[in-house]
């Protein structure tokens, strides 16, 4: 199988300068007096100095705004990023404050990152006289953070300053599964075509191999660390694999070791982000709006915060209380609501309106979750198992059973988990519980083996999510979390297996239990990667490539239909014409959906030239009283019915929101369609690639919708 569908990308890292210095407490001498050196770094602006004094009987404070100027000023103005080979003007602003004339020779170097016309020049300047210097530059097919290094020198003045740009792939990520069976003393080269489509600094690979089909547990990892968005959702999957992932588990799966201090601290601002978006009566929204919190959202946060507390890490009491009572107030409540008997399943755009047919469905994980601190009465648990007719999935069955297991009554618990290992989720997909197939299932088998629970079928889970990682391509926060659940309990294997892995003509001899992970470079795979099967019985390989591809990816509108218009202020479509630098645009964005979406996201990133005004459209003095296709962009942009989230980032825009089924696909719903505006401004000329627009169902990642790169 293979993934071809474009993937969210990690945003732009943060390259932004802070100057933030402290002494701690000084001792002062007799006089009350101390000197406190303090270390500026390569700086030039102003900062605000600060000095607090306390004695026994006194207090007293000061501050005073200081200049930092050296004697020549040397200031490098360039793009926020540049995408490869966009052509930009940078500008390098210098200012003689030595108090004598100076004949001063300038250089500015990249390395690879950057092709800088005339780099090397000469020039005079007077005391205090200004000057700014501009050079075309094209940046390279080299992603990341790059150091970008101004050399001047003159008399008596000799100033070098390093400053920072990022350069990102122009098109979307992809990623490519291969798998391999390997019997016993036969061999397998695994090479693969699609290397060749990528840039090559872009692209990633590794190599696994284990006695049983694996689950790439790394992939899974690497993808939720490197997730770019957090809903309450994406916050708590993409924060799960630092409370169970220690250095030693990171060096077995091939990933990046994190110390436990650095753990403590991603922990501690995922548990800060979560805390944010409880409401006062305890429970999670999925974007902070607290009137519009979620059971099972709620349920599966203060899991993480359960199982963060139980590997040590610290959750405020207040927080975790309040999430509890939440659950709890829910559990008893949801319980006297359940309907009489299940309802038949609504039509697919009703599916996400529907909560009667999903409540059984929560309530279980709920009741799960407070059973794991024997929180959960077993009165009101019976009561569900006596509705477990109702479920739509196998997975809130064994929750279910769990629970029931947990507060004591091992004869429905043992019942309802066996019900629930044969059972398979149901028709639709939006039950308010973010689940698929594959999630189901995986979870289902890493909470049985969590809780030491052996029960007949339980190997068959396993069968049904090989068979989904076969049928699937692209795979939403809620899956990769189970899959990591699921891929770490399988770790540890159950016998010895050995092979021989070549790559890069370097030959590995191999005896393991479990699964063997290794980075694999973009020239040992184009050379070949060589497993042969040493062992008694059939090994599984597998690879895993990503990268951004050369070539723009195909437009898709068979889901999601989307198109981008620029504007100006006044209203007029911009065409035929380069845009001007300081010139205001207004970008409209419409979206059209063939099937409800509950939770979509869209994805704009712009071109390196433009800047997104950093304002809030709703307000926005001017957008107010403009027409923008017939539309009042403020009006558009307030329906908080269909917009759920929006943020305006250094490299793109981004909205949460839910698209109605459109006439255009489906006519008897008669919905319209959506528009989103924003405001943007060009501040650097040049020539700027434009990235395509991006829209996908955030737990059905499948579908999604690509337009107008180029």
């Amino acid at each position: 199988g293979g993934d071809t569908t474009p993937s969210p990308t990690k945003g732009l890292p943060k390259i932004v300068q802070l100057v933030d210095l402290f002494s701690g407490p000084v001792l002062m001498d007799d006089r009350g007096e101390a000197d406190i050196p303090l270390e500026v770094p390569d700086f030039n602006g102003t900062l605000r100095l600060m000095a607090v004094v306390s004695a026994p009987d006194r207090f007293g404070s000061k501050d005073l705004e200081m200049v930092v100027a050296a004697p020549l000023i040397t200031e490098l103005a360039t793009p926020r990023f540049l995408s490869f080979n966009d052509k930009a003007v940078v500008a390098l602003d210098l200012q003689n404050l030595s108090g004598a004339a100076q004949s001063l020779k300038v250089s500015i170097d990249a390395g690879q990152a950057l092709r800088i016309q005339d780099a090397e020049r000469e020039l005079s300047l007077k005391d205090q006289e200004k000057r700014t210097l501009r050079f075309p530059v094209e940046a390279r097919t080299m992603p990341g953070v790059h150091a970008v290094t101004v050399k001047v020198g003159g008399k008596e003045l000799n100033i070098e300053r390093t400053f920072a740009i990022s350069i990102r792939p122009p098109t979307p990520q992809v990623q490519f599964t291969r798998r391999y069976s390997v019997k016993a003393g036969d061999a397998v080269e695994i090479q693969d075509a699609a290397l060749s489509g990528l840039y090559p600094n872009s692209a990633l690979a590794h190599v696994a191999v284990s006695d049983k089909p694996p689950i790439d547990v790394r992939a899974a990892v690497q993808d939720l660390l490197t997730y770019p968005y957090g809903c309450g959702e994406q916050l708590t999957s993409t924060a799960y694999p630092h409370v169970f992932i220690d250095e030693d588990e990171a060096r077995r799966f091939g990933l990046k070791p994190f110390t436990r201090e650095q753990r403590v601290e991603m922990l501690d601002r995922a548990v800060s982000k979560l805390g944010a978006i409880q409401a006062p009566n305890g429970g999670f929204s999925l974007w902070g709006n607290a009137s519009e919190y979620e059971y099972w959202l709620s349920a599966y946060i203060t899991n993480f915060l359960m199982d963060a507390r139980e590997q040590g890490f610290a959750v405020p009491d207040r927080m975790y209380g309040l999430a509890m009572d939440f659950l709890l107030r829910g559990l008893q409540e949801g319980v006297s609501k359940l309907p009489a008997q299940s309802a038949a399943p609504p039509r697919p755009d009703e599916i996400f309106r529907d909560r009667d047919n999903g409540r059984f469905d929560v309530l279980a994980y709920g009741g799960y979750v407070l059973a794991r601190e024997r929180k959960a009465p077993l009165a009101t648990l019976r009561q569900l198992y006596d509705s477990r007719s109702q479920a739509q999935s196998g997975l809130p069955l064994v929750e279910l059973g769990i629970a029931l297991n947990l507060m004591g009554d091992n004869a429905r618990g043992a019942s309802t988990i066996a019900e629930g290992v044969g059972k398979s989720r149901g028709p639709g997909y939006w039950w308010y519980d973010y689940g698929t197939v594959l999630r189901d299932a995986a979870l289902s088998y890493a909470l049985l083996d969590r809780n030491r629970i052996a029960v007949e079928g339980r190997e068959n889970l396993l069968s049904v999510v090989a068979a989904e990682l076969e049928r699937n391509r692209y795979y939403s926060t809620q899956e990769k979390m189970a899959l990591f659940l699921v891929g770490r309990a399988l770790s540890a294997g159950s016998g010895t297996w050995t092979a021989n892995v070549t790559a890069g003509g370097k030959p590995e001899q191999l005896s393991r239990q479990g699964t063997y992970f290794r980075p694999v470079s973009p020239a040992e795979l184009a050379s070949g990667v060589k497993v042969s099967n040493t062992s008694a019985a059939t090994l599984y390989a597998e690879l895993w490539l990503s990268g951004n591809p050369v070539q723009q990816p195909p437009a898709r509108s068979d889901e999601i239909e989307l198109s981008r218009t620029t504007y100006t202020p006044d209203g007029r479509v911009v065409a035929g014409r380069p845009l001007q630098t300081g010139e205001t645009v207004i970008v409209h964005i419409t979206a059209r959906a063939k099937s409800e979406i509950g939770n979509a996201l869209i994805v704009d990133r712009i071109p390196a030239g433009l800047e997104i005004e950093n304002l809030n459209i709703v307000s926005g003095e001017q957008l107010s009283a403009a027409t923008i296709a017939g539309m009042n962009p403020a009006e558009a942009m307030a329906n908080s019915r269909i917009i759920k989230h929006v943020e305006f980032r250094d490299d793109r825009f981004v909205a949460a929101v839910r698209l109605d089924a459109n006439s255009r696909f489906n006519p008897p719903v008669g919905r319209g369609l959506l528009n989103l505006f924003y405001r943007a401004r060009v501040v650097t000329p040049g020539e700027f690639v434009v990235p395509p627009i991006y829209a996908e169902d955030m737990y059905r990642p499948n579908i999604y919708g690509l337009s107008g790169g180029g």
